[in-house]
């Protein structure tokens, strides 16, 4: 007879054959079709999705995972890392933070071992109403994202899309890519922000200074929801 785990690994592989036959969203507010939608592209090619959080839940990137893209996904969370290596094995998963300059930095962890609130800013938790929730506190790495791409980007690869989730650090983390190298043609960044303060926000402006234009912005709850910037060299 099967063992729970060989049971539960042919559910599984049974679910991505499903999966991967019909346009099944799973993301929060069905981003990752209308990203599918904006590529066009007639082949796998290439994503970036930092603060990945889970394999596939409210993921933006496992659709195209399924489909045979090349997936780097980065999470400082260490209880991320076996579930990737249990769903998403093809794919790359690095488990540090990124941030402006290759460092050591505070990450806060809340209760739940698979939340996807943990931050390196405190203020944002203190934003989000959840800095009472937080039971540990640890020093981990943190690599600037031109460091990472170098390393696992080959020369003339070409980048599709980044998705960045990173609970209020997002920034520094467009701060520390390479601009000139490494140029998705879509960057997808959560915000909470209202869309008429997102027009103005730091994160566009500076995209914006960069090359980038915002073309829409997903609802996942109120003004919660992701925005889509393009480049607009491509």
């Amino acid at each position: 007879m099967p063992s729970e785990e060989n049971i539960r690994i042919m559910l599984y592989n049974l679910k991505k054959q499903f999966y991967k036959r019909y346009n099944i969203s799973f993301s929060q507010s069905g981003d990752d079709i209308q990203l599918y939608k904006l590529l066009k592209n007639k082949k796998p090619g290439t994503y970036i999705d930092i603060g990945c959080w889970h394999p596939f839940k409210a993921s933006n990137s496992y659709y195209f995972y399924l489909r045979g893209w090349k997936g780097i996904c980065i999470d400082p969370n260490p209880n991320i890392a076996p579930l990737f290596r249990r769903y998403r094995n093809s794919d790359t998963f690095l488990n540090t933070a990124v941030s402006e300059v290759n460092s050591k930095e505070k990450y806060y962890i809340l209760k739940d071992p698979y939340t996807s609130m943990n931050s390196m800013n405190y203020q944002f938790l203190k934003e989000q109403k959840v800095e009472h929730m937080v039971v540990d506190e640890k020093v981990i790495d943190c690599l600037r994202l031109e460091e990472i791409l170098n390393q696992n980007i080959s020369k003339g690869e070409n980048l599709d899309f980044f998705d960045i989730d990173v609970e209020g650090n997002d920034l520094k983390v467009l701060k520390s890519n390479n601009w000139e190298r490494y140029r998705p043609k879509l960057i997808l960044i959560e915000t909470d922000l209202s869309l008429k303060n997102d027009l103005n926000s730091e994160n566009v402006l500076y995209l914006e200074s960069k090359g980038y234009r915002l073309i829409a912005k997903s609802v996942i709850n109120a003004d919660l929801g992701n925005l889509f910037l393009m480049d607009t060299s491509a």
